[in-house]
């Protein structure tokens, strides 16, 4: 049987490639325009053309963005002399849904605080998928994107 590859998989952002990188999004796009696969004004190189290393996603709504082929551009970035000094391709999907998981509990701890039910099921509901992605890492996320309340921890959920 062939297993089938997962377009997320293969194609990722930004944010997920530097994380293998240990740089933020911005800095990897311009690790990208240093090595010649991004244009000054972040759109993809001719080289980045030719060589298939990235996707055009067009939303119904909203600009086109791109995501770009993990393993050829590590490849390619890496043979520029890129050191590769971040995490594996599963802590960074971990990060990265830890820090949706921290958007989302910045909204309902918002909600909760002005008295609506629906922040406290909110919370209610992410106590799995904080256990999943792991306390520590949700609360870095919590910092990463601005937090400024207490460290959260799951006693009493």
């Amino acid at each position: 049987m062939v297993k089938k590859n997962n377009f997320r998989k293969t194609w990722k952002t930004l944010t997920e490639l530097g994380q293998e990188f240990g740089v933020s999004a911005v800095k990897f796009g311009n690790l990208l325009k240093q090595h010649g696969l991004r244009e000054k004004d972040g759109e993809p190189s001719q080289l980045a053309k030719e060589g298939s290393f990235f996707e055009q996603i067009t939303p119904k709504q909203g600009k086109p963005y791109y995501l770009w082929h993990r393993q050829k551009t590590s490849e390619y970035l890496v043979s520029q002399g890129v050191v590769k000094s971040g995490v594996s391709a599963k802590e960074a999907e971990k990060m990265t849904e830890a820090r949706k998981l921290a958007r989302s509990y910045m909204e309902a701890q918002k909600l909760d605080n002005e008295g609506s039910k629906l922040g406290y099921m909110m919370l209610c509901e992410m106590v799995d998928d904080i256990k999943k992605v792991g306390l520590e890492r949700f609360n870095q996320a919590l910092k990463s994107i601005g937090y400024k309340g207490e460290e959260v921890t799951l006693e009493g959920w």
